[in-house]
């Protein structure tokens, strides 16, 4: 553990000089703060991960595009985050740590044929604020072949479709990722029947932990890659 101290003591550490991670507060069930405390995969993931280690992660949580530039300004890691071929230029990846399908999501009754990224063109969707849905995605979107209303929650996002704002809605984690979203709102509860998942996903997003090129961090990512090889695949 020596060898992993003096590692740690060139990266952001909080004021008990855990390691800092940001995170996203309201992905639920992936990631989400509840009365202050973090509760989702990914946050169970990071402790079984530390336990390994012997060493402390804090996760300190944000809406996602505030997380994501507290990493990329130098002040910690970054859990929950796509790999880009532009964002492998700013960060240090670990493994793979959790897979999460990104679903399309319309209203019964407004159902489309949804088999290639085209099939999407001309119809507005919902999306996250700063996140990225794959490099084909963000290449169509810089070419304004897609039209993406951004948002912070995928409870806003439904709401939108709800209110005919939008015409399809980005959510992830699947169909959990649908029922715990619904489940947390009272007027989507009141809907839930009116919600449709078209059949084939949009991507299915590998989820990483990175910290910035800054902070010279690829011994450390070593050392979480193998504690996090040692989990079993049932837990991750």
């Amino acid at each position: 553990m020596a060898a992993a101290a003096l590692l740690l003591a060139g990266l952001a550490h909080g004021a008990d000089d855990a390691l800092v991670v940001f995170g996203d507060d309201n992905y639920p069930p992936i990631i989400w703060a509840e009365n202050g405390e973090p509760r989702g995969e990914l946050p169970r993931i990071l402790s079984e991960v530390e336990a390994l280690l012997g060493k402390r992660f804090t996760l300190q949580q944000s809406p996602w595009r505030r997380a994501y530039e507290s990493a990329l300004a130098g002040k910690g890691g970054v859990i929950g985050v796509s790999l880009t071929s532009e964002r492998q230029k700013l960060f240090d990846f670990s493994d793979p740590i959790y897979d999460d399908n990104i679903n399309v999501i319309v209203l019964r009754g407004h159902e489309f044929a949804f088999r290639a990224l085209e099939d999407l063109n001309g119809k507005k969707l919902g999306g996250q604020l700063g996140a990225s849905y794959g490099e084909a995605f963000d290449t169509a979107l810089q070419n304004r072949s897609l039209v993406v209303d951004r948002d912070t929650s995928q409870i806003q996002r439904l709401r939108k479709l709800l209110a005919g704002r939008i015409d399809a809605a980005l959510i992830g984690n699947g169909h959990a990722g649908l029922d715990a979203t619904i489940a947390a709102d009272p007027e989507l509860l009141r809907n839930r029947d009116r919600f449709v998942a078209l059949e084939r996903p949009l991507a299915i997003d590998r989820l990483y932990l990175a910290f910035p090129k800054s902070m010279q961090a690829g011994e450390l990512l070593q050392q979480f890659n193998a504690a996090l090889h040692r989990l079993p695949r049932s837990k991750r």
